[in-house]
């Protein structure tokens, strides 16, 4: 769900929130959403205090998104760099 409260986010925060929380919506309802379960907030849990201890923070949604990814051995397409520093994480780009 983080990344669809982003989305949700951007849509409301942009200049046409109506039309663009309407093609959120139709996205959303197109795509499976993965549940946030004890598993992924184990995955959080070690994240955040792995991240923590070497002083390479990242943030806050990022580290739902990385744990659910995990959770579900799914790679994350992205072109953030700062999820490289997360173990175990496959990390799709474009570049």
């Amino acid at each position: 769900m983080p990344v669809v409260s982003e989305l949700r986010y951007g849509a409301l925060n942009s200049q046409r929130a109506a039309d663009n929380l309407d093609r959120v919506n139709e996205l959303v309802s197109r795509c499976p959403v993965l549940v946030i379960d004890d598993a992924v907030s184990t995955h959080y849990a070690e994240v955040r205090i792995r991240l923590k201890r070497l002083g390479k923070p990242i943030p806050e949604n990022d580290v739902w998104i990385a744990a659910i990814c995990l959770r579900y051995r799914l790679p994350l397409a992205t072109d953030d760099a700062h999820f490289s520093v997360v173990d175990g994480l496959q990390v799709v780009g474009r570049g």
